[in-house]
Protein backbone atom coordinates (compact mmCIF):
# COMPACT_ATOMS: atom_id res chain seq x y z
CA UNK A 1 0.00 0.00 0.00
CA UNK A 2 0.95 3.62 -0.87
CA UNK A 3 2.03 5.97 1.70
CA UNK A 4 -0.72 8.06 0.48
CA UNK A 5 -3.22 5.82 1.25
CA UNK A 6 -1.34 4.82 4.60
CA UNK A 7 -2.06 8.36 5.27
CA UNK A 8 -5.93 8.54 4.16
CA UNK A 9 -6.42 5.26 6.51
CA UNK A 10 -5.42 6.85 9.38
CA UNK A 11 -6.99 10.13 8.90
CA UNK A 12 -10.44 7.94 8.28
CA UNK A 13 -9.41 6.23 11.73
CA UNK A 14 -8.30 9.15 13.43
CA UNK A 15 -11.78 10.68 12.55
CA UNK A 16 -13.80 7.89 13.96
CA UNK A 17 -11.77 8.07 17.24
CA UNK A 18 -12.97 11.42 17.25
CA UNK A 19 -16.10 10.21 17.74
CA UNK A 20 -15.85 7.68 19.68
CA UNK A 21 -14.48 10.63 22.11
CA UNK A 22 -17.62 12.28 21.98
CA UNK A 23 -19.97 9.15 22.53
CA UNK A 24 -17.83 8.13 26.05
CA UNK A 25 -19.66 10.53 27.68
CA UNK A 26 -23.10 9.47 26.33
CA UNK A 27 -21.67 5.82 27.17
CA UNK A 28 -20.22 6.80 30.37
CA UNK A 29 -23.64 7.52 31.60
CA UNK A 30 -25.64 4.75 30.43
CA UNK A 31 -22.99 1.96 31.78
CA UNK A 32 -22.49 3.35 35.07
CA UNK A 33 -26.41 3.48 35.05
CA UNK A 34 -26.94 -0.16 34.20
CA UNK A 35 -23.93 -1.80 34.46
CA UNK A 36 -23.72 -2.73 30.26
CA UNK A 37 -22.00 -2.69 27.57
CA UNK A 38 -21.72 1.15 25.22
CA UNK A 39 -22.06 1.23 21.59
CA UNK A 40 -19.05 2.70 20.21
CA UNK A 41 -18.67 3.13 15.81
CA UNK A 42 -16.44 1.17 14.35
CA UNK A 43 -12.97 2.77 13.98
CA UNK A 44 -11.92 0.95 10.74
CA UNK A 45 -10.10 2.68 7.31
CA UNK A 46 -13.48 2.42 5.25
CA UNK A 47 -14.75 5.75 4.72
CA UNK A 48 -17.89 4.19 4.36
CA UNK A 49 -18.42 2.31 7.95
CA UNK A 50 -20.67 3.62 10.30
CA UNK A 51 -21.47 0.06 12.12
CA UNK A 52 -21.96 -0.47 15.69
CA UNK A 53 -19.59 -2.28 18.10
CA UNK A 54 -19.84 -2.94 21.55
CA UNK A 55 -17.49 -1.87 24.20
CA UNK A 56 -17.21 -1.36 28.23
CA UNK A 57 -16.08 1.85 29.29
CA UNK A 58 -13.05 -0.01 30.84
CA UNK A 59 -12.22 -1.21 27.34
CA UNK A 60 -12.68 1.82 25.64
CA UNK A 61 -10.57 3.44 28.45
CA UNK A 62 -7.89 0.94 28.04
CA UNK A 63 -7.72 1.09 23.79
CA UNK A 64 -7.07 4.89 24.30
CA UNK A 65 -4.04 4.66 26.47
CA UNK A 66 -2.12 3.89 22.71
CA UNK A 67 -2.53 6.34 20.97
CA UNK A 68 -1.81 4.24 17.64
CA UNK A 69 -4.57 1.80 18.36
CA UNK A 70 -8.22 1.43 17.12
CA UNK A 71 -11.09 -0.56 17.71
CA UNK A 72 -12.80 -2.18 14.60
CA UNK A 73 -15.41 -5.24 13.91
CA UNK A 74 -13.93 -8.51 13.31
CA UNK A 75 -13.61 -8.38 9.59
CA UNK A 76 -13.21 -4.90 9.02
CA UNK A 77 -8.93 -5.38 9.62
CA UNK A 78 -6.87 -3.77 6.76
CA UNK A 79 -3.79 -5.50 7.04
CA UNK A 80 -2.05 -3.29 4.58
CA UNK A 81 -1.98 -0.22 7.36
CA UNK A 82 -2.73 -2.03 10.44
CA UNK A 83 -1.60 -4.89 12.57
CA UNK A 84 -3.67 -7.09 14.75
CA UNK A 85 -2.78 -6.80 19.03
CA UNK A 86 -5.69 -8.08 20.56
CA UNK A 87 -9.10 -9.24 19.92
CA UNK A 88 -12.61 -10.02 21.61
CA UNK A 89 -15.73 -11.96 20.14
CA UNK A 90 -17.09 -8.21 19.74
CA UNK A 91 -13.92 -6.21 18.59
CA UNK A 92 -10.41 -6.33 17.24
CA UNK A 93 -7.67 -4.09 18.28
CA UNK A 94 -5.44 -3.01 15.19
CA UNK A 95 -2.11 -0.98 15.52
CA UNK A 96 -1.18 1.39 12.69
CA UNK A 97 1.94 0.66 10.54
CA UNK A 98 4.26 3.09 8.31
CA UNK A 99 2.94 6.47 7.86
CA UNK A 100 -0.51 5.93 9.28
CA UNK A 101 1.09 5.18 12.44
CA UNK A 102 2.78 8.73 13.09
CA UNK A 103 -0.81 10.24 11.93
CA UNK A 104 -2.74 8.42 14.83
CA UNK A 105 0.07 9.76 17.23
CA UNK A 106 -0.16 13.08 16.24
CA UNK A 107 -3.17 13.21 16.25
CA UNK A 108 -4.38 11.48 19.19
CA UNK A 109 -6.85 13.71 21.05
CA UNK A 110 -5.37 12.76 24.91
CA UNK A 111 -2.12 13.55 23.64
Amino acid sequence: MSEQEQIRAARNQTLYRLVNEKIESVNEAFTEALQMEGEWVCECADQACTEPMQMTLNEYEELRRHSNRFAVLPGHVYPDVEEVVGETDRYVLVEKIGKGADIAIETDPRG
